[in-house]
């Protein structure tokens, strides 16, 4: 299965106080649930309720930011709470140039918008209706400030030229739980100035993000970008391993995310490999094999261009996806993964050994004046015929056919025509129907609609 990214938004530091005045009032939710804000007000004496709504006041009427910004961290002492539990500096400003009961409100915003639980004094003040309204702005905000980034990706700030690169080294190799078929492994090969090319593993990848203060500008904007997505991705999978080993949907999501700028390069020749989404299928194809005619696959590319089975790379897992020529495609009407892996590794099977209904259907499908059908198999020209049979009081019809080259009998069953009486045999060869005059009177047989006890027999 992929891996979907696993990267959360970084919590607000707590200290230890902050941790215990919030497990205190959790502790309060869960055990008096709507009644846990009275049970706050009664938890406390009523001269620490008093002194707190005193500092609140005159927190909120002081006119000098200075003396406002001491009087806050009073209150927020009596809550045995500290600045360090609220993060950042923005949130000063907006609150310090209200006065009054606006102060207030902008303070309750503080400590929801930090997910601190309210005390009793301040949330009197709490505008919740307002404060859902501005998270909502913001987030719509923040999505287009994102959509812009993504659409148009700002300036890199590097002072100097990037002098490190990351490229990933990608092999194919046999999938030992599925015969015949691959996974792609795939290496990360870090370059410096200094030491060269260096295989890194998903635990050195993570350490740059760690340092990412001065590894950042050591790398091109692309190569961030990657090394961000891969950590965000498998950081709680980091290990020794140097080598990801991909298939499936897994496989699909990097080629969805990385195929179209060609970062991923093949190990052996360096070549870039692409996906577009297109998509290929297996045609049937016959060649001449070291004794008679074989029946084999060729990839059929989208753009109509044929290719060997022996030239591409299938991958185990669904969708079943197949490389070829550099770039990947989606594999359409894929057949099950056990015959898939077996009719890859030997592609090619005579066609003397093909059943009579296979190998009519491929003399159908085949029009191809290079195949010589008649060295391949006897075909019979043969008149349908309807034999009709009073059996009491029904009517017994049977549709037959009579080789006008051998004069031998066959049968329609249903569903193929089936031999009944032999005629003169020919070097062993498959013996086959091939006449313009069957299909019609198969055509009017289905249309009676008749009874069919067992085959070639129907009853009206």
């Amino acid at each position: 299965m992929p891996r979907v990214s696993r990267k959360k938004k970084r919590a607000a530091p707590k200290s230890g106080a902050a941790e215990k005045y919030e497990a205190h009032h959790n502790a309060l939710d869960d055990a008096y649930g709507m009644l846990a804000d009275l049970r706050r007000e009664l938890s406390g004496t009523k001269s620490d309720t008093t002194e707190r709504r005193e500092l609140l006041e005159m927190f909120a009427n002081c006119a000098d930011s200075q003396r406002s910004w001491l009087l806050l961290e009073d209150y927020f002492t009596k809550l045995k709470l500290a600045r360090k539990d609220f993060p950042g500096d923005d949130w000063w400003g907006e609150v310090v140039k209200h006065k009054g009961k606006k102060r207030l409100e902008a303070l309750s915003m503080v400590f929801l918008r930090m997910s601190r639980p309210m005390p009793a004094e301040l949330d009197e003040h709490a505008n919740k209706r307002r404060f859902a309204e501005i998270k909502k702005q913001e987030k719509e905000r923040d999505m287009l400030t994102e959509l812009e980034h993504w659409m148009f990706p700002p300036e890199p700030n590097h002072l100097d030229s990037p002098r490190a690169s990351i490229r990933c080294a990608c092999q194919p190799v046999d999938d030992d739980t599925s015969e015949g078929l691959h996974t792609l492994n795939v290496s990360f090969i870090v370059k410096r100035p200094r030491t060269g090319d260096r295989k890194k593993s998903l635990s050195n990848i993570s350490d740059l993000i760690v340092r990412a203060a001065h590894e950042q500008e050591l790398f091109p904007v692309d190569d961030w970008e990657f090394i961000e997505w891969l950590v965000d991705n498998y950081s709680s999978d980091a290990n020794g391993e140097t080598t990801l080993v991909l298939n499936a949907e897994e496989l699909l999501t990097w080629l969805a995310r990385w195929g179209a700028s060609g970062r991923l390069r093949l190990a052996a020749t360096d070549v870039p490999i692409f996906f577009h989404g297109q998509i290929a299928e297996l045609a049937p194809d016959l060649r001449n094999g070291k004794r008679d005619l074989a029946f084999t696959h060729r990839l059929r590319l989208p753009d109509g261009a044929l290719v060997d089975l022996d030239e591409c790379v299938f991958f185990s897992g669904q969708p079943t996806l197949v490389l070829a020529g550099g770039v990947f495609y989606f594999l359409r009407n894929s057949p099950p993964t056990s015959l898939l892996g077996a009719w890859v590794k030997k592609p090619v099977a005579p066609v003397s050994k093909l059943s009579h209904r296979f190998i009519t259907q491929l003399r159908k499908a085949h029009t191809d004046r290079a195949v010589d059908w008649d060295q391949l198999c006897t075909s019979h020209t043969a008149l349908p015929r309807f034999v009709f049979e009073m059996n009491g009081d029904r009517v017994e019809l049977r549709l037959q056919a009579k080789s006008e080259t051998d004069k031998s009998l066959w049968e329609w069953t249903g569903h193929e025509w089936q031999l009944k009486t032999k005629g003169r045999k020919r070097n062993g060869k498959p013996q086959i129907l091939d006449d313009a005059r069957l299909q019609p009177a198969i055509d009017w047989l289905r249309q009676l609609d008749w009874f069919t006890p067992e085959p070639g027999l129907w009853i009206g």
